[in-house]
């Protein structure tokens, strides 16, 4: 991480360090003071104390060239004047340690930007910051969660951290299409989404909280999301409409990704594309805003989420996934010219990304990118009446018809334009 500079040599890297060190010293130093202002607090840095700090731990190492001994020394000190503040303070008032440990981070942010490495620096001091500016939401949130709502908590941390870095990489069975740590990522994603699906509600509101992970969970997996929103429609009266939104969010953002990965891996396939996928999201997009205008008023008098997520439907549809795996390398192996079209329509039940990649860069290498296009189209049209699938599968009645409306619309658009352009796999 350290990147020694002469300092002499080259005073612009050297200021460069400094500044950045200073910046996010003072961005700590005004949530600090904010926060000192709000409650009444006495305490002993604030907006011209932290970038000190920072400062000092930048200065530090830009001179010495390493993070060694002078600035562990550094450290030591601002260390001594944080307990001797926490020591002063506590004896007058009740006080926390919050602000004393800011400043020992705000020192070592200091210190990396000193080094050189100004995106982490930069990543830390921001990171640092939201946390301490979140101080009311982060600390509700814990005493809000009922026992059920930990136990999904713990369950997830297992699921992700220990039994996923255990699962072996490698393909097993037919041609080597299961691989136990894919299929794992999609349940550990199933569960992510449907829990941060959960975290956002908390956070933001039922109706803002759920949009917001729609459309980030669009950039991650639609079909992953819908599953995710369609287990959580159920026994909660009234949020079907606005999980079914959020739901068709991340189906239009899909059709962006979709677009983004054509042109990256195969530019000619776009102009062929594109129509369609434009066709698709305007019509998806039209259905959302009026199934959002008139789940407006159920939303805000609608229950919010109580479940984080549930094991059993992720396994379900990591099953899924794995069978529909081994459908489409089947088809690719023993059909031919219709290989490329069954593999699309197959593999578009779970994924769009996979066979996005593989057509657009098979048509830069000869493929016709007649062939190419409707295959993607014929992908991302399976996908869209998949999820609707899903959505009739676990959701509630109430989601099941919103899911429906927004990719009726979306599936309906994209075959008239598929048709009317003639463009086929």
């Amino acid at each position: 991480m350290n990147q020694t500079i002469d300092f002499i040599a080259h005073p612009g890297e050297a200021l460069l360090r400094l500044l950045v060190a200073g910046l996010i010293g003072g961005l700590i130093g005004v949530e600090r003071e904010r926060a000192a202002q709000e409650s009444g607090e006495e305490m002993f840095a604030g907006v011209r104390t932290f970038p000190l700090f920072a400062l000092l731990g930048a200065s530090l190492t830009v001179v010495t060239g390493e993070m060694g001994s002078a600035v562990v020394a550094g450290f030591l000190a601002v260390a001594a004047l944080a307990v001797a503040a926490y020591w002063r303070t506590s004896s007058i008032q009740k006080a926390g340690m919050t602000t004393e440990v800011a400043a020992l981070a705000t020192y070592w942010v200091g210190a990396i930007a000193g080094a050189g490495a100004l995106l982490l620096a930069a990543v830390i001091g921001i990171t640092i910051t939201i946390l301490l500016a979140a101080k009311e939401r982060l600390e509700a949130f814990p005493r809000a969660m009922s026992r059920e709502e930990l136990r999904a908590t713990l369950t997830l941390a297992v699921l992700a951290a220990v039994i996923l870095p255990l699962l072996p990489d490698q393909g097993y069975g037919p041609w080597g299409v299961w691989n136990p740590r894919t299929i794992w990522i999609v349940i550990v994603l199933v569960c992510g989404l449907s829990f941060a699906a959960f975290l956002a509600v908390r956070f933001w509101g039922e109706r803002k909280g759920v949009y917001v992970t729609g459309v980030l969970g669009g950039l991650a997996s639609s079909t992953a999301l819908t599953v995710s929103l369609a287990s959580q429609s159920q026994g909660v009266q009234g949020a079907g409409a606005p999980l079914a939104v959020g739901a068709g969010l991340a189906s239009t953002v899909m059709l962006v990704r979709v677009a983004v990965l054509a042109a990256v891996a195969g530019p000619a396939v776009l102009p062929r594309l594109g129509p369609v996928l434009g066709a698709m999201a305007v019509g998806g997009t039209v259905a959302i805003a009026s199934l959002a205008r008139r789940s407006q008023v159920s939303t805000e008098k609608g229950a919010g989420l109580r479940n984080p997520f549930q094991l059993r439907e992720a396994i379900r549809f990591g099953i899924v996934f794995a069978l529909v795996l081994l459908v489409v390398e089947g088809a690719r192996h023993y059909l031919g010219s219709w290989g490329i079209f069954v593999a699309s329509l197959l593999a578009g039940f779970v994924d769009v990304d996979a066979i996005t990649l593989s057509l657009s860069g098979l048509s830069a290498r000869g493929m016709p990118i007649e062939t190419a296009a409707g295959g993607i189209a014929v992908a991302v049209l399976a996908n869209t009446a998949a999820k609707m699938g899903y959505a009739a599968w676990r959701g509630s009645p109430e989601y099941r018809r919103g899911v429906t409306l927004i990719l009726g619309a979306t599936l309906a658009a994209g075959l008239i334009a598929l048709i009317a352009l003639g463009i086929r796999p």
